[in-house]
């Protein structure tokens, strides 16, 4: 009997739970070689599962989940090994899984991203919490999908740079800070397009 994909799903967990695991006896000290090959393991069977037809959304996503759970822990141990190469602890902010962004770097549009300090003023109390790119990654991905790509080859850390990097070409072509970014697809690829909002830049 061929497994179905609940039973695939869980034995995805399964395997994230002991990469995690392992990867944190690694870098205690523990385990003297990085699992990298499990990690491998995990990555090839999640284009199996992409590749497969999954009928219900509930299933898909679980899979989605799982995807980004152990985007963000690939990202996680990445950092962690930069920072290990450079003989340095791990920062507070790059122990949360994202990297820090300029406070006028370009957010997703969104009903809230009108947010106070956008246009100059007074910062509250708190620091103004950095953009989120999520929603953004994940049309980008899903275009991705559709075109029979693998998405899992541009982790969350590297879409995040590439929105800042166009945002920096954008601001210094048209000097304005409201920008607006958009997945299309073209000429049969996925690009990411960004633009001036029509309100003040």
């Amino acid at each position: 009997m061929l497994p179905t994909i609940e039973h695939e799903l869980n034995e995805v967990e399964r395997q994230i739970s002991h990469l995690r695991i392992d990867f944190e006896r690694f870098f205690s000290g523990e385990l003297k070689l990085m699992p990298v090959q499990a990690r491998r393991r995990l990555e090839n069977v999640f284009r199996r599962l992409w590749g497969m037809e999954i009928e219900r959304a509930a299933d898909r996503f679980r899979l989605q989940a799982l995807q980004d759970r152990c985007t963000s822990m690939s990202e996680l141990w990445d950092k962690k090994l930069r920072a290990r190469e450079e003989g340095r602890r791990l920062t507070p902010r790059e122990a949360l899984g994202r990297a820090a962004v300029p406070s006028d770097a370009a957010a997703t549009p969104a009903p809230r991203s009108e947010a106070p300090g956008d246009a100059g003023e007074p910062a509250p109390v708190k620091a103004r919490p950095r953009p989120d790119f999520r929603p953004l990654f994940e049309r980008y991905r899903a275009a991705r999908r559709e075109l029979g790509e693998d998405p899992g080859k541009m982790s969350y850390e590297r879409f995040e740079e590439l929105v800042r990097q166009k945002a920096e070409e954008i601001r210094k072509r048209t000097g304005s800070t409201k920008l607006i970014f958009e997945v299309r697809t073209e000429g049969g690829k996925v690009r990411l397009v960004g633009r001036s909002s029509l309100g003040k830049g």
